[in-house]
């Protein structure tokens, strides 16, 4: 009788840290991928002067429109900002541009490239400058409650 009840007090210790180690799990799979995303973020800097002229031939917003159509087709979101871009050339020309920054998270290289092929074809660029950082990241939602 005494080695049943000892039996059944194994069983039950194994079960609960059985049970104890799924909770544990779960709550570590939840806060790595809700709580504070790892991951990296990318800036792509797009200059608007057209690569054979030197120029800025697509006006600003027109440009933004076009990579912003582009952009959709392959990730869910993005920001934007306008700025001012410089860079010498083979000639050491200086050479000075409207420049569209684009901002991603939650992306693959895949989609990138893809968005950025596009946006070389349609702007007519040589290039686009890419930035990737590591950084932590969430998405806030409100005190809920």
């Amino acid at each position: 009788m005494e080695e049943t009840r000892k039996t059944g007090k194994m069983r039950a210790f194994i079960l609960l840290m059985t049970l104890n180690l799924v909770l544990l799990a779960g709550i570590i799979i939840f806060l790595a991928a809700e709580y504070g995303k790892k991951d990296g973020k990318y800036i792509l800097y797009i200059g608007t002067n057209d690569k054979d002229t030197y120029t800025q031939e697509i006006p600003m917003e027109e440009a933004k429109n076009i990579v912003n159509e582009i952009c959709v087709k392959y990730v869910d979101g993005y920001t934007v900002s306008d700025a001012k871009g410089a860079w010498v050339d083979e000639t050491d020309t200086l050479t000075q541009e409207n420049t569209l920054v684009y901002i991603f998270y939650d992306v693959t290289e895949e989609q990138l490239e893809k968005i950025m092929d596009e946006v070389l074809r349609e702007l007519n660029q040589n290039s686009i400058l890419i930035e990737y950082q590591k950084t932590e990241y969430s998405y806030y939602s409100g005190r809920q409650g």
